[in-house]
């Protein structure tokens, strides 16, 4: 699967960092505080925004894959 790149992420779509099983939902590319993040919902986690990215940092993440039924 490639790198993923600023461009390519879609708000509202699922992700997951490499290898990990959280699932994430993108939340888009926000300001908070000092910058501009990829903020991220965690599926299941009360909070608002339960990480924020760096766009260098963005190639640790994947889309999800869908689920077999």
């Amino acid at each position: 699967m490639d790198n993923l790149t600023a461009a390519a992420m879609k708000p509202g779509a699922p992700y997951n960092w490499k290898n990990q099983p959280d699932r994430l939902i993108y939340l888009g590319y926000n300001w908070s505080g000092n910058g501009y993040w990829h903020q991220f919902k965690k599926i299941g986690d009360p909070r608002p925004v339960w990480c924020e990215v760096l766009s260098a940092d963005l190639h640790m993440l994947e889309e999800t894959a869908e689920e077999p039924h």
